[in-house]
């Protein structure tokens, strides 16, 4: 049995959609729940601190390609 992806959708201050991508469904909500917790707490949040909240989390950000058939 292969691996489970679990995919995260989200859109930065700038209105960037990006797509992060965890081997970990824990990591991926909890990457979740920490940017809408920085976003309420500290402001807006930019792709710098979308990537480094995802690194926290093991998230990767993946190519618009990549994702097509989501």
């Amino acid at each position: 049995m292969g691996q489970d992806t679990y995919y995260l959708e989200y859109n930065t201050s700038d209105d960037e959609r990006v797509f992060l991508k965890f081997d970990n469904e824990n990591d991926r909500d909890g990457c979740h729940i920490s940017l809408d917790m920085y976003k309420v707490q500290l402001g807006p949040v930019d792709m710098e601190v979308l990537r480094r909240i995802a690194d926290k989390f093991h998230g990767v950000v993946t190519p618009p390609d990549e994702n097509k058939s989501l």
